[in-house]
């Protein structure tokens, strides 16, 4: 902590100089720019990279402010911007704690602003986190199952089986193959401003509350259907009895047990799709230790480095004081996690066993978000079990890991599955220094084409869900979908115009 209390005085926050600000906002643009270090590398200068110059800048303005958050103008917008992790989690547990803290939006490397689902208090149950382990099994089972020839599980499949996974353990069995749920939490995550945020999230909230109100989710983990379930019967215990609401998931109010489950299911998505993927190619680096520890670490370590939400914005509602410092309102606090774990570690400062980064964007407690990390770790442990992790791209260090480690363009190859399972291991991929015949790749192509062919039909059927009536939102995403089957018909068409080529 930089800042001490001081009763009697109250200080603007200090401002970065003009030729700081330039720098800064250089440096937020050249995030968008992932060539723009080879050439750096090339020749050796490895301090003109994008991730040394960012932490030179960095260590500038914390040196030339005593560490003190500092004021920045950037063409992407103007910013308040703590320059020690610390500082940045302790800010906005005051803000919050004053009642200041308004809409917190991610950040993009593009410089876009997606809202934030608001945080809502989860009370998760002892029996849920005991059978997460046991749902983990079986999905890790399934992924490993979806490997192709050379062992890897292609990005869309392992988004496909995470997710199931997220929604099993959130509203139970009967949300297992529901992928409209978290399609529908995939937009709402990408809008582009409160107002498109609202009508998104409008849908998935009446997605999530058809379970709460059918009571799909009873006969999940715990006979309760997960969280959902766990919603939707203290839901109506407290309606038959008249209880008083309280802003918790066992809240009378549907709205806020739908709001939990939301909150519940967005932080599970997150950690099964990016953190349990980023733990698994960490695993490759790490020393031997006890498995349940290796998978703790990775994960922990996964969150530290490569935070779902590398840069959050928090919009300042009112004034408040933190410490000596006064925060007017509409200021909005930039909280860069990454770069500020990146200049800690670079300054000596990051500590063995700190705990990780909260997946959720509100400071303080989060049940919902310990969960989360909870069957991200339950996922690695379940698949180290069965497979050895193998990074194929790109190249790991342990002694210079990347800065950013995007799950879309890391491929992990699960290889060495127990043979006593009965996961079929993986087989090496065929390649034309094998000397195989052209006929043994028709095959391989006319399975291709029938894969397409079969996913094509399945869009179609769920495009023609009677869920899709109800409104506008629901249309087009009918539409997107038929759509997107028509691709997939049409490529499927050109595979096997290539096997017929191969054949002959």
């Amino acid at each position: 902590m930089t800042v001490l209390d001081d009763p009697t005085e109250s200080r603007e926050p200090a401002t970065a100089r003009p030729l700081e600000n330039a720098l800064f906002g250089v440096a937020l643009a050249a995030q968008r720019i992932p060539w723009i270090d080879a050439p750096a590398r090339a020749l050796g200068l490895t301090p003109f990279t994008r991730e040394s110059l960012t932490r030179q800048l960095l260590t500038q303005l914390k040196r030339s402010r005593s560490g003190r958050p500092v004021r920045l103008h950037t063409p992407f917008g103007a910013y308040l911007a703590p320059l020690d992790a610390d500082d940045a989690t302790d800010l906005i547990a005051h803000a919050h704690e004053a009642g200041a803290l308004g809409r917190a939006d991610r950040l993009t490397l593009e410089g876009r602003r997606h809202p934030v689902a608001p945080h809502a208090a989860v009370s998760v149950p002892p029996s849920l986190l005991r059978d997460v382990h046991a749902v983990a099994a079986q999905e890790a089972a399934h992924l490993v199952a979806a490997r192709h020839a050379d062992a890897t599980v292609a990005r869309e499949d392992w988004c496909a089986v995470v997710q199931r996974l997220a929604r099993r353990v959130v509203l139970g069995d009967a949300a297992a193959e529901d992928t409209l749920l978290s399609d529908l939490l995939a937009v709402a995550n990408t809008a582009e401003d409160a107002n498109e945020y609202a009508d998104r999230a409008a849908a998935l909230r009446r997605r999530v509350s058809s379970y709460l109100r059918e009571g799909d989710g009873a006969g999940g983990l715990g006979g309760l259907g997960g969280l959902g379930g766990l919603a939707s019967a203290a839901t109506d215990t407290a309606r038959d009895t008249g209880s008083s609401p309280a802003p918790t998931l066992g809240s009378p109010t549907a709205q806020q047990a739908a709001a939990a489950v939301e909150h519940t299911l967005d932080l599970l998505t997150q950690a099964t799709t990016h953190t349990a993927l980023q733990a698994l190619a960490l695993l490759t680096v790490q020393p031997a230790m006890p498995a349940s520890q290796r998978a703790e670490t990775a994960v922990n370590e996964a969150l530290r480095r490569y935070p779902p939400r590398s840069a959050t914005s928090y919009q300042v509602t009112t004034p408040f004081r933190w410490h000596d410092v006064s925060i007017e309102a509409g200021t909005d606090i930039l909280c860069a996690t990454s770069w500020l774990h990146d200049l800690a570690a670079a300054e000596g400062e990051a500590r063995p066993g700190t705990p990780a980064p909260s997946l959720c964007a509100t400071p303080g407690q989060c049940e919902a978000a310990e969960l989360a990390a909870s069957t991200a770790r339950a996922l690695v442990v379940a698949l180290t079990d069965l497979i050895q992790p193998v990074v194929r791209e790109p190249r790991l260090d342990p002694d210079d890991l990347p800065r950013t480690l995007d799950p879309a363009k890391l491929t992990v190859a699960l290889t060495g599955a127990d043979a006593s399972s009965d996961v079929p291991a993986a087989e090496p991929r065929p390649t034309a220094a094998q000397g195989r015949a052209p006929a043994h790749y028709a095959a391989l192509t006319r399975e291709s084409a029938l894969s397409l062919e079969q996913h094509a039909q399945r869009l179609v059927d769920l495009a023609h869900d009677s869920g899709w009536n109800h409104d506008a939102v629901g249309e087009r995403s009918r539409m997107l979908l038929l759509a997107h089957a028509e691709r997939c018909r049409r490529a499927a068409a050109d595979v096997q115009n290539a096997a017929r080529w191969l054949a002959n």
